[in-house]
């Protein structure tokens, strides 16, 4: 029942925040489930910081958005290592559909925020 990519806290993820999130380190050293992971860290805080990088484009804050995407690329890669480093269980797909999507993630946020910056660079210059 307490499998590595169990959707279930296991009692060190208990300990940490209530059982919603395994505390960063856990995640780093590989010791938190895949599904904590991917979800939790992956998906829920990459979507507040893309929320939060829409409210500065809209604020047209100049610098806070070239602060979150900044933030968000060194974050996405933090995610990337910790989602690697999640137990691998010997019969799961999910761990590899998981590092798939995640790189996919990782090569567009590279793209998007190279273009998002020129875009920034553009404004700032006034070209």
């Amino acid at each position: 029942m307490n499998q590595p990519d169990s959707l279930f806290p296991t009692d060190s993820e208990q300990k940490s925040i209530p059982g919603l999130f395994a505390s960063p380190l856990q995640v780093w050293k590989g010791e938190a489930s895949l599904a904590l992971v991917f979800w939790g860290y992956g998906v829920f805080v990459s979507a507040l910081l893309i929320s939060g990088f829409v409210a500065a484009l809209y604020n047209n804050s100049l610098w806070i958005q070239e602060a979150l995407l900044v933030v968000t690329l060194v974050y996405t890669l933090w995610v990337l290592v910790a989602i690697w480093r999640c137990p691998t269980p010997d019969n799961s797909v999910w761990w590899l559909v998981a590092r798939a999507l995640t790189v996919a993630w990782a090569v567009n946020m590279v793209l998007v925020a190279g273009f998002l910056h020129l875009n920034i660079l553009e404004t700032a210059l006034g070209l």
